[in-house]
């Protein structure tokens, strides 16, 4: 009641289904956020019920999470409002580690950005997000390398030809076939 009074609700940033961490305590992971910034991971075979206490972990990635996070080679990958598109390790215990192995070198405005994750296999991962700079002027789509979002591999304002136009709110990179 707290939250809704002050708009400040949890759900505005997706829930996440992470694939099943059989080795692990607790293996069927749920991940999501809200508004005040806070990423929740529930067991998905057990929600737990209402409060912080209840969950497997909590803590603050930002300022809101409007997104939903990627998941690719046990790392979470997610931008919150404000914030840069963080890389957070999952560890054997089924929690993630609170400050990030990498993280983009610039932040990304409202909403914040929904990554999406190309590879092959297990290797050559790469991070995709699309950012919100000024919706008029249009989209800019970003490639970083999934080992370290620090190597930003290409953005389509590096090149007249690439440029991305106008998206809509919460839009989301599509990859397909890897």
């Amino acid at each position: 009641a707290s939250l809704n009074s002050s708009d400040g609700d949890l759900g505005s940033g997706g829930a996440a289904i992470l694939v099943n961490q059989p080795s692990a305590s607790v293996p069927h992971l749920l991940v999501g956020g809200g508004k005040e910034g806070k990423l929740y991971v529930l067991n998905r075979d057990n929600l737990g019920g209402s409060g912080d206490s209840n969950a497997l972990q909590s803590f603050s990635i930002g300022i809101g999470i409007y997104s939903t996070s990627a998941f690719w080679q046990n790392t979470l990958y997610i931008a919150s409002l404000q914030g840069p598109l963080q890389a957070l390790a999952l560890n054997s215990s089924g929690t993630f580690t609170t400050t990030p192995s990498s993280q983009s070198p610039g932040s990304y405005g409202f909403p914040g950005a929904t990554p999406s994750v190309s590879s092959r296999g297990s290797s050559n991962g790469i991070v995709w997000t699309i950012e919100r700079p000024d919706p008029v002027a249009g989209a800019i789509l970003h490639a970083y390398d999934a080992t370290n979002l620090g190597t930003e591999l290409w953005n389509s304002t590096n090149n007249g030809a690439d440029q991305a136009g106008q998206e809509v709110k919460f839009t989301v990179p599509t990859v397909a076939n890897g």
